[in-house]
């Protein structure tokens, strides 16, 4: 049963394509599903199952930007009347870094179940570990008298919530692509995408009211809680349970809707080869009628307008430059029954993308042919660094943002008097949601409208060079504009963030879900989605030790003096990411600007190459 018949609503899908669930001939099944998933119209339930779970996964993630301050306040207080209280430098770390790490363990093992165990299996089990990770947080502590170390506690629970944040990343953008009609494939996956800035900017929202609501028992003249207050440490250690606590209501929530959602229908055609009963699965969910057996003929769509092989070849992915080619009327006049379960002569005769087609399962050898010998281990490897080297300066200014933010507002100091923690806190999560929160949202939601009518990879590759221009003078100017354009700091600021998600921190997900084989899709997603969090990983290490004060200096004085040389460093790293994405990654687009069918992208690098050069030639025509 679909799940908009478990929603009781009326049934959207395409019109009757072909007739009759039972009368359908076995060797048409298979091109009628993959015909109605790409007519279909967009697919709003499968965004919203999926974009719920990816917004509890960007909250729980980035939570920890608003819970840290009001954690420095109950467990490692300060009784200096000239120091701020402040989480230790390690325990802030090897939080940030333990939660980057499960992410990554998430995001490889639960890819590669989904590919071996099926996506179904996989789907809601990862918001089982986010919901229980989460619960076991919020009753960390310390103990009676200090007896147990709460930092301990935290990064051991942050790791668990970890895991299962990194195994929605695959999961989401790999079922979200195989339900997505062809024509809204890409706007469907910016959908889900735009869940982590919503996410982020509910954790900075519902912080900052969670603070206004604990205001009476928080708001003090000092800067820290009085030892004998015992009321303003009650009322913080509540405030950041309830902060992180909250993310728990959309994740019961989405895990309603993902134990009804269906196998991904290309899973169970390509790696279960039941078509029977992807058939039936198609038709409740896309909601098709009743279908008739004597209508059984369907217009093939032309799904690789470009190119067609009339050399026998073992899988569709093998053409070379030499091989002929043939116009689409031709191709159209050739027989179309082919046995779906036994790979006949005329199966090798089918052109690169043919519905018909059907891919070999996955093994060893198989995988050992599709990555080394066709080469799409530089497809995997293009989107791995693309990410990694987003990552690093993404995560770096996004789980920063506490540090960040205080730099560049006018910061607290004993002359000019520190502010009361009510206000320290009010102003954590009112800046960041200035600063973060109107950057990212405004990016997410250019890139819905962009992303129809420009191509991901041509997307990225600027995305990069605009973060390149902004990194750069940014980081040059760094001190001039502290010292007296700070206005001009947040402005560049918030148009940084803009242009992440109006290029390659959405690209990045979109395009590990779309060009590889349905038996390899979850787990290549999940090994590009790991190596950008290796990036986040990485950067926070680099913050943490590389640019920390050798001198006498505050250490606070020494980050805000060198944090430029920071952003000059991520600069670099936007370089190399354009440069991985002009060389390494594929375009997914045809000479139309139409985004090519899964099953196209999946033939690999030899047939995307040459659709690429026929695009290429094609655009020098027109010019």
């Amino acid at each position: 049963m679909g799940l908009r018949k478990w929603v009781g609503g009326r049934q959207i899908g395409v019109e009757n394509l072909l007739a009759g669930g039972e009368g359908i001939p076995e060797a048409k099944r298979r091109k009628w599903t993959l015909q109605t998933i790409d007519q279909a119209p967009f697919q709003v339930w499968v965004v919203v199952v999926a974009g719920i779970g990816f917004l509890t996964d960007a909250f729980g993630l980035f939570a920890l930007n608003v819970v840290t301050p009001m954690l420095a306040y109950v467990y490692w207080p300060s009784n200096d009347p000239n120091v701020v209280p402040t989480v230790p430098s390690s325990i802030k770390t090897a939080m940030m870094c333990s939660t980057l790490a499960g992410t990554m363990f998430g995001q490889v093992g639960f890819g590669y179940a989904a590919d071996v165990l099926g996506r179904r299996k996989m789907y809601g089990l990862e918001l089982v570990i986010i919901i229980v990770g989460t619960m076991f947080l919020l009753m960390s502590s310390n103990g009676e008298r200090n007896s147990m170390a709460i930092g301990g506690w935290l990064v051991a629970w942050r790791t668990i919530m970890g895991v299962g944040i990194g195994a929605d990343y695959p999961l989401s953008a790999v079922i979200t692509a195989e339900f997505a009609p062809r024509k809204y494939r890409a706007r469907m996956l910016s959908w889900v995408f735009f869940a982590q800035p919503v996410g982020q900017l509910l954790a900075n929202v519902l912080s900052l009211a969670a603070v206004e609501a604990y205001k009476p028992q928080i708001e003090r003249r000092m800067h820290y809680c009085d030892p004998k207050d015992d009321e303003c440490f009650r009322a913080i250690d509540r405030l950041w349970r309830l902060v992180v606590g909250i993310g728990i209501i959309p994740a019961v929530i989405a895990l309603l809707f993902r134990f009804t959602i269906p196998e991904s229908p290309r899973y169970t055609l390509d790696i279960l080869q039941n078509t029977q009963g992807t058939l039936k699965d198609t038709a409740n969910y896309y909601g098709a009628p009743e279908l008739q057996p004597e209508h059984g003929n369907v217009e093939m769509i032309p799904v690789t307008p470009q190119i067609h092989i009339s050399r026998r070849t073992s899988t569709c992915s093998e053409i070379g430059p030499d091989d002929d080619i043939i116009s689409d009327s031709e191709s159209e006049r050739r027989p179309s029954n082919t046995n779906l379960h036994r790979h006949s002569t005329r199966q090798h005769q089918l052109p690169p993308g043919d519905p018909n087609f059907v891919p070999p399962l996955a093994s060893m050898e198989d995988a050992k042919k599709f990555f080394i010998t066709e080469g799409n281990w530089q497809y995997l490897l293009g989107t791995s660094l693309a990410w990694l080297f987003l990552d690093f300066a993404f995560y770096g200014l996004g789980l920063s943002s506490p540090q960040i933010v205080s730099h560049i507002w006018e910061e607290p100091n004993a002359e000019k008097g520190f502010p009361s923690v009510y206000a320290t806190l009010r102003d954590n999560s009112l800046h960041t949601l200035v600063m973060v929160s109107i950057g990212t949202i405004t990016g997410g939601l250019l890139m819905i409208k962009i992303v129809k009518h420009v191509s991901p990879k041509t997307i990225q590759l600027y995305g990069f060079v605009v973060l390149f221009v902004l990194f750069i003078v940014t980081g040059s100017a760094w001190t001039k504009l502290l010292e007296g354009a700070r206005t001009g700091l947040i402005v560049l600021y918030v148009l940084s963030h803009i242009a992440f998600n109006l290029g390659p921190n959405v690209t990045t997900f979109i395009i590990p879900a779309e060009i590889f084989p349905t038996r390899y899709r979850c787990t290549c997603h999940g090994i590009a989605a790991a190596s950008g969090k290796l990036g986040s990983w990485l950067v926070q290490i680099f913050l943490a030790y590389a640019f920390k004060s050798k001198s006498t200096e505050d250490q606070y004085q020494w980050e805000k003096n060198h944090f430029g040389q920071v952003l000059q460093v991520m600069s670099a790293f936007m370089v190399a990411g354009a440069i991985t994405t002009y060389f390494l990654v594929p375009e997914t687009r045809d000479h139309d600007n139409k985004s090519r069918t899964l099953e196209v992208l999946a033939c690999g690098k030899k047939v995307i190459d040459e659709l690429n050069r026929q695009r290429r030639r094609e655009d020098e025509n027109d010019s």
